[in-house]
């Protein structure tokens, strides 16, 4: 019910609360704490007692203390109002870690102090912002199930300096993370060799073998077979290949891991692609549907692993 009531006042009393959002006047909340509550119900009924015994000095402290609460309700809000927020990004992780979405601030026109960031008030970041600087803030949401996470409502809140407020602001960052499988450790599924070469031969591929000269560099390529000597030559990024043996080029088949759990077969798929990447091993993946010829890099195994990370959610 209350969530309910929730959903229906930030629909119609909110303004824009998707990034990029400046906080401001339409997207900016703020309410007494339960110390504020305390501290108003006192001052009035100090306020009460000055009209009762018509007492000077009492209506100077309630009337000091009123505007001290008046000032800490203006600087609380201050915190938040004008802060804008560009975009929000972050990396693919896999089931059951913490991702951490990234959130890039605006220059900031004053320091800001003590404010609070999170989708789980359990997992909260606090941040303080020097003016005339533009920031980032890392918020951390866990993840639970692979495929596309999405962490929720950002809160902003801060309650500076003295408690007695809390204002916040709730704001859709827009944002789906990719989650990969969890890898299980597992023996290596019936392979099939990704290239069949022919009787008493052998057939060249990329492996980790004999070395076989310099290939232009391409995006995705391990750092650790640059060859970093030619590059301080000034002769540009290439890349060491090598010959190894095509049976050491795998082709992981989905339908080749035995059991009826799906989720089980493909984080065993995920931790043999991460160890043939590991280990710089060609390999190939076969999906329902989905075939990626056997390769190496950064690139192909990262295509790999979305195929895994997003298999069966359409």
């Amino acid at each position: 019910m209350i969530a309910a009531i929730a959903r229906t006042f930030y629909r119609f009393v909110g303004g824009n609360t998707t990034v990029p959002v400046t906080l401001g006047l339409r997207n900016i909340y703020i309410l007494p704490t339960g110390y504020g509550m305390l501290y108003l119900t006192v001052v009035g009924a100090m306020l009460a007692g000055s009209i009762n015994y018509n007492n000077n000095l009492g209506f100077l402290l309630t009337f000091l203390l009123g505007s001290l609460g008046m000032t800490a309700m203006m600087y609380t809000y201050s915190m938040l109002y004008g802060l804008r927020l560009e975009s929000a990004a972050a990396v693919p992780v896999f089931a059951g870690e913490a991702v951490d979405v990234e959130i890039t601030i605006d220059g900031i026109d004053r320091p800001r102090t003590g404010i609070r960031w999170f989708f789980n008030p359990a997992e909260h970041s606090r941040e303080d912002f020097r003016s005339g600087e533009p920031a980032h803030v890392r918020v951390r949401a866990w993840t639970v199930h692979r495929g596309l996470f999405d962490p929720g409502w950002l809160r902003i809140v801060s309650d500076y300096p003295l408690g007695l407020f809390q204002a916040w602001a709730r704001i859709n960052i827009d944002l789906q993370c990719l989650v990969y499988p969890r890898p299980v450790s597992a023996p290596e599924p019936g392979t099939r060799t990704s290239s069949a070469p022919r009787e008493g031969h052998i057939a060249q591929t990329a492996g980790v073998d004999d070395f076989l000269g310099l290939s232009a560099y391409q995006p995705g390529d391990s750092p650790g077979r640059i060859h970093w000597q030619a590059y301080s030559r000034g002769r540009g990024l290439h890349t060491k290949t090598f010959a190894g043996q095509a049976g050491r080029g795998l082709m992981l088949d989905i339908e080749d891991i035995q059991g009826d759990d799906m989720e089980r077969k493909l984080s065993i798929l995920c931790f043999h692609i991460l160890k043939a990447h590991h280990q710089r091993r060609s390999f190939g993946l076969r999906l329902a549907g989905q075939l990626f010829p056997a390769a190496n890099g950064r690139v192909h195994r990262d295509r790999c692993l979305r195929a895994l990370a997003l298999y069966g959610n359409g």
